[in-house]
Formats: C-alpha cells, structure tokens, sequence
C-alpha cells in the first residue's frame, strides 16, 4: 500500500529546504569578507635570484616599501660569460643600465651565509668557475664578523704621507704595492687635482700615494666605515654612493682605484651574498660611478698570459686572461702589467 504526504507537508520541506541554503550562503559570504581585511595587510616574501635557485630571506624595511614594488632586476649581460671581444675591437662591449646596476647593489639577490659556505653551491658551479676556466680549489677563510669602526686621525695620515715621501713601502702587499705606485706615477698628470674613489681599503696606503701624486680628494669606498679627520680625505658607504650619482649624475668621479679588493666580491668570505659574478657587477658599478674619459686603475691576483685562472674558495679568485677580459667590460685597456703576485690593469672609461 502506497502512502501518500499530504501537498501541504512536501511544500514545507521544500521551503525549509530553500532557507537553510540561504542562511548557509550569506554565512559564507559574510566570512569570505573577514578573511579579505585580514589579509589585506602587504606580505613578506623571498625573492628568488634570477641567476641561480639560491634564495635571499631579507627583512622589509620603511625604505624598502617602494623598492619592493620592483623586483630586482636580471643581471644581464655583465653575466654572460658567451660575450667576447670581437676581432679587431680593443674593447668587451655589453649593455650597462646603471640604474638597474644601483638596485642590484642595495638588493643583492644572492643569500648570505654565516658561517660563510666552504664549497660553491653545486647548482652554481659552472657559474663561478666560468665555465670552467677557473680551476678550483678550497681555500677556506672566515672573516664575516663585522669590524669596529676605524678611526685615522689628521697625526696618522701626517705619518703616512711623510713615510710615502720617504720611499719606505707602506701597506701589507709589500713589493706589489711599491710597484702598483710606480704605475700610479706614470698618470700623475692626469690625476693631479683630480677628485675619485679607492674601492675596498682597510689601511690608506692607497689614499696617502693618492695625495702625494697631488690628488685633490679621495673617497673610500666600501661596506665597512672608515673615519679621516684629514680635509682631503673622506668615506662613503658603496650603497650612498650609488644614490648620489643616480640623483646627480655631475657627482660621478675622475678616478677609482682598487688593489686586491674585487677578486673577494661575491664569494662570502666577509660575510657578502654568495654571487659567481660579484667582481664583474663590482667592476660594472664602478664603471657607472665614473665619468666620460675617466681613469680606472686595477690591481687583482693572476699570472699574464694564461687564459686559464683559479679560484680558490672562498678566499679570493686568481685571474687569467678568461676572467680580466670580463671584468674590463666596456673600459679601453690602456696598460697591462705585472707588480709580482698581481696583474695591474690601467682602465678609461671611453667619452
């Protein structure tokens, strides 16, 4: 026997039915509208480098609020190692944005690592090797704590000056230095009154040699701070810089100078972002500091007329003609020569 609900009954299940949907939905909705002003706050992320899988964790500051609406751009063709001189052409041409060369040093894109690595990431071998024409080899230093501020009073630099004066051999590089001065000599015409930049000093042989040759300023530049109560000399922090010229392009410098400091960037050893091509961005920041016509004199470890180099991790790269074509991108090679455990290069910046 069948039986049979009365129509009224089958209408009230199916309106009861049809209200509870209804409530249900603006339930929903309702949450679905918390859950967007809960997170409408901006997030934190990590950057991804654009060369390599290794990832950066760096805290947002007030001033990064903008910089972060832009990702840190590709490093271009200052990392591409397949770019060579082409025949008859004295000068490694590649395209330089400097404003994107800027960001990239306030926002390295590698990780930092402390204590530093002891070997290169697997994944970026073929990087800091250049593909192999670096041969490797495991030189392991640590020297990523931070230093104390270092102070040269106006007595100390009097010191200096009369020791150069005198011909007696300053610095920790010993003969090098001695003949990386003589190379500074053969362009004190062009120096003389002249206002630039020393890259990476930790003592200011460099900056003394500079003011004896009839210099008019000196800025050291670098990660680490240095005060000279000296008129002529001054320090500034490589990121400042950088914000100086690109506001006033008319602040960039007759010179830079730089003796066994570039061959470090980028390997970690003092505590930098892991980058297999810090001294080639280094030396492309630089060439961006300068003005037209403007000197570039070099020093790093390496042998003359060997294509091949070294590196030896994490202390410092060794050059060979492979590794100095690169780092001289877009500079006129004026002069190449030997002191005794570096090769000195003599850089302009083409007009």
């Amino acid at each position: 026997m069948k039986i049979r609900l009365p129509s009224f009954t089958l209408k009230g299940i199916f309106v009861t039915i049809i209200l509870l949907l209804a409530v249900s939905f603006m339930a929903k909705r309702s949450n679905t509208q918390v859950d967007r002003k809960e997170t409408s706050a901006p997030r934190v992320s990590n950057r991804k480098n654009p060369e390599n899988s290794v990832l950066q964790t760096r805290t947002n500051t007030a001033d990064d609020v903008a910089d972060d609406t832009k990702s840190t751009p590709p490093c271009g063709q200052i990392c591409d190692y397949s770019i060579r001189k082409k025949s008859g052409d004295h000068i490694l041409r590649k395209d330089f944005n400097c404003r994107d060369i800027f960001f990239r040093l306030k926002h390295p894109s590698g990780q930092t690592f402390k204590p530093p690595l002891k070997n290169p990431p697997p994944e970026m071998l073929q990087d800091f090797t250049q593909n192999g024409t670096l041969k490797l080899h495991i030189r392991y230093l640590d020297d990523s704590k931070k230093r104390n501020k270092t102070t040269f009073t106006s007595e100390d630099i009097k010191k200096l000056l009369k020791l150069d004066n005198d011909q007696i051999k300053m610095g920790s590089y010993g003969e090098d230095s001695d003949r990386f001065k003589k190379i500074l000599y053969r362009y004190r015409d062009e120096l003389k009154d002249k206002t630039g930049i020393v890259i990476g000093s930790q003592s200011p042989w460099l900056e003394v040699m500079l003011l004896n040759l009839g210099v008019k300023h000196v800025t050291t530049v670098d990660y680490n701070p240095v005060f000279f109560d000296h008129p002529q000399l001054s320090f500034k922090l490589m990121s400042d810089t950088a914000d100086e010229i690109t506001n006033d392009p008319s602040r960039r410098m007759d010179f830079a100078v730089s003796f066994s400091s570039l061959e470090h960037s980028g390997l970690g050893r003092y505590g930098d972002p892991i980058n297999p091509y810090g001294d080639l961005e280094a030396a492309a920041q630089v060439w961006c500091m300068l003005k037209p016509g403007a000197l570039f004199l070099l020093a790093v470890p390496g042998r003359l007329g060997s294509w091949e180099g070294t590196l030896y991790f994490n202390m410092h790269r060794d050059y060979g003609g492979a590794r100095l074509e690169q780092i001289a991108a877009n500079f006129e090679e004026l002069e190449r020569g030997k002191t005794k455990k570096h090769i000195a290069l003599v850089l302009r910046k083409p007009v």
